[in-house]
């Protein structure tokens, strides 16, 4: 007997939310090489490492991979990643058909696109307070003791009340709509491009298409992933802005249009693993709880 659309839909949220999960703890050490060297310049003490490979050396020579890669942060984000992935990928299908049923457009890259900028905004945001609480701990993993998740959120609410957990929601809607945007846009396009040229759907195609995935998903997010994550990790660092738009009056000033994409190598480096293990792994987990491939 055919599942019920409910059970097809807790199968759905079930696979997605066990893939992000996973896949934010596997890629935990390249999310907190991003985050340290994109607020490095808020550090009056920073070094001049003058780039990421230099960067990341001294942090494993100084620190280790554990302590100063894999620990800062992890929980925060598997907690954030996995959320925020597991509520876009587990709604998408469902917004997609919305989307498709409201525009008249037929099923492609383009009603991907639509869906995973309405499903990626609010997935991110409803994830806000967890993306807040990674990117401090982060930005701060060198410090001598480390919070652990919830005592970052006891101190973000300490500091500016509940609200204080949505701190930079706005680039948060932003961003998440502009990544699950582009991801999806660059895998369906290449799924299909794949599947005009006779490959056959399999991890292969799945691997391909999530690494074309991952660039696609960068280059549209990036100014409102650098511009965030200076502004939420800002007052652990000393720098207390007013507003987003602080952030981005001072990147211009101090950096020129290009700090806007300042990160977008460890960026696109941290989404490709991130990517090629997410993604593969939720089609695989569709397969096997019977919902077939992404389609």
């Amino acid at each position: 007997m055919a599942d019920s659309e409910g059970i097809r839909q807790v199968k759905r949220l079930s696979c997605s939310f066990t893939a992000g999960f996973i896949a934010g703890f596997a890629t935990n050490p390249t999310e907190t090489i991003r985050v340290r060297w994109q607020v490095l310049s808020l550090s009056s003490t920073a070094p001049a490492e003058t780039s990421l490979l230099q960067f990341a050396g001294r942090i494993l020579r100084t620190e280790g991979l554990i302590r100063g890669l894999w620990l800062p942060g992890c929980t925060a984000w598997m907690a954030s990643f996995g959320g925020a992935f597991g509520v876009r990928m587990g709604i998408f299908e469902t917004v997609r058909g919305s989307v498709e049923k409201v525009s008249g457009l037929e099923r492609g890259p383009k009603t991907a696109l639509l869906a995973g900028l309405c499903t990626g905004s609010v997935a991110n945001s409803l994830c806000c307070p967890f993306f807040q609480a990674k990117n401090r701990l982060q930005a701060d993993a060198a410090a001598e003791t480390q919070r652990s998740l919830p005592s970052e959120l006891a101190a973000i609410v300490r500091e500016g009340g509940v609200a204080g957990l949505y701190r930079g929601v706005p680039a948060l809607f932003m961003r998440g709509g502009l990544i699950a945007g582009g991801q999806l846009f660059g895998y369906d396009t290449t799924k299909r491009a794949l599947a005009s040229n006779g490959v056959s759907e399999g991890p292969v195609v799945h691997v391909l298409s999530s690494a074309v995935s991952a660039v696609s998903a960068v280059m549209l997010s990036a100014p409102a992933d650098v511009v965030l994550n200076r502004y939420q990790a800002g007052p652990r660092m000393g720098k207390h802005y007013a507003s987003l738009s602080a952030v981005a009056a001072e990147l211009v000033r101090e950096e020129g249009p290009l700090g806007f994409y300042r990160g977008v190598v460890p960026n696109i480096v941290k989404f490709l693993p991130l990517f090629l293990f997410s993604m593969p792994l939720f089609e695989q987990l569709r397969l096997l709880a019977g919902l077939g491939y992404l389609s």
